[in-house]
């Protein structure tokens, strides 16, 4: 549930940010200057907050992915040493 909160709190102010960025030059008359700085802004809002849910999610499923290995080796091995062992061959 945690999880659930975070990404929709996310979501909400990349939502809430990226509204605000685009409404601003509508209701406002900029110069080109300011303009160019403001879809920056706008545009760094969405890229940033969209990074800060994807890395996250990218490297959670790869450290999931690393300890389901360790996990499958450890059983592995463990059936293998209990092969052995019924069989009378013993390793160091």
């Amino acid at each position: 549930m945690d999880d659930f909160i975070s990404i929709s709190l996310l979501s909400l102010a990349m939502l809430v940010g990226c509204y605000v960025a685009g409404i601003i030059p509508l209701a406002v008359n900029f110069s080109e200057e300011r303009l160019k700085l403001v879809t920056v802004l706008g545009a760094g809002l969405l890229c940033g907050t969209a990074l800060a849910v994807i890395v996250p999610e990218g490297v959670h499923a790869l450290y999931e992915d690393i300890l389901e290995g360790f996990e499958n080796n450890r059983q592995s091995e463990g059936l293998h040493a209990k092969g052995r062992r019924h069989l009378g061959i013993f390793s160091s």
